[in-house]
C-alpha cells in the first residue's frame, strides 16, 4: 500500500523506533536496568506504557521520588548498555530514511526531529548518521527535561516552531503510543505510525500505520 503526503510544509520525525529501529536494543537495556533495580524485567505492558517517554520517567517508574541526579545516574548506565548493543549489532537508520530526507529537501519541505532521547545519545547519533546533512541543528529537539514528556505535545510544538510550520500544514512520523498522542496533541494534521511486524496496531482513530518509508510518496 502507498500513501501520498500532499500539501505539507513540514515533517517532524521521532527518532528512536521510527528513524532508528532500535526497539529490541532499547528494551534489552531497560530490562537489564529493571533487573538491577527491582530484580525483574519489564512486562510488555510496562514497556508499552513508558516507551517514548524520557529516561527520567522510566527510572522513576522503578524508583518513585528519586532525585534528578540518581535518575540521571541510572539513565547513563542504561545508555551505556544500549549503545554497546547498537554498535555490536551494526544498527543503521531505517531503509528509506535518507531518501525521504533528500526528497523533502528537494521539495522545500522543512524537517525536524522531536525525540525523547537524552542529549548524550543525540550527540552520538548526529555525527554517526550525518543528521546535519539534512536537519538544521536547531531543528533537532532532544534531551529536554524542562518540558512535559510525551504524550504531551510540547516537544512537537517546539519542533514545529523551529522550522516555522503550523501543525495543520505538517505531518509526523512516530512509533510509540505516547509519541503518536504527543503529535496529535500538538495539532499535527497527519500522524503516521511506524509499526514493526511484531507490534500490535494502535487503537487510536485517525492515524495511518506503515511498515516502511517506501510506502510514502511526497507531492
Amino acid at each position: 500500500m502507498s500513501y501520498l503526503l500532499q500539501n505539507v510544509d513540514g515533517i517532524v520525525f521521532d527518532f528512536n523506533g521510527t528513524l532508528f529501529d532500535d526497539e529490541r536494543e532499547n528494551r534489552e537495556s531497560w530490562d537489564r536496568i529493571s533487573l538491577e533495580i527491582r530484580g525483574k524485567a519489564l512486562s510488555d505492558e510496562e514497556f508499552s506504557r513508558y516507551n517514548g517517554r524520557t529516561d527520567r520517567d522510566m527510572v522513576r517508574f522503578f524508583l518513585p521520588g528519586c532525585s534528578d541526579s540518581e535518575a540521571d545516574r541510572w539513565s547513563e548506565r542504561k545508555e551505556e548498555l544500549y549503545k554497546a548493543l547498537c554498535i555490536e549489532r551494526g544498527l543503521t537508520l531505517r531503509d528509506g530514511s535518507y531518501e525521504i530526507f533528500s526528497k523533502a529537501r528537494d521539495m522545500g519541505i522543512r524537517i525536524a526531529i522531536a525525540s525523547s532521547a537524552p542529549r548524550m545519545n543525540m550527540d552520538w547519533y548526529i555525527p554517526r548518521f550525518r543528521l546535519l546533512d539534512y536537519f538544521g541543528r536547531s531543528a533537532i529537539i532532544a534531551g529536554r527535561y524542562d518540558i512535559p514528556s510525551k504524550p504531551d505535545g510540547a516537544i512537537f510544538r517546539l519542533a514545529l516552531d523551529a522550522i516555522g510550520v503550523s501543525g495543520c500544514h505538517a505531518a509526523a512520523f512516530e512509533d510509540s503510543r505516547a509519541g503518536v498522542l504527543s503529535a496529535m496533541d500538538a495539532g499535527i494534521r497527519t500522524v503516521m505510525r511506524m509499526r514493526n511486524p511484531e507490534a500490535e496496531p494502535l487503537d487510536i482513530p485517525g492515524i495511518i500505520e506503515i511498515r516502511s518509508f517506501s510506502e510514502i510518496s511526497l507531492q
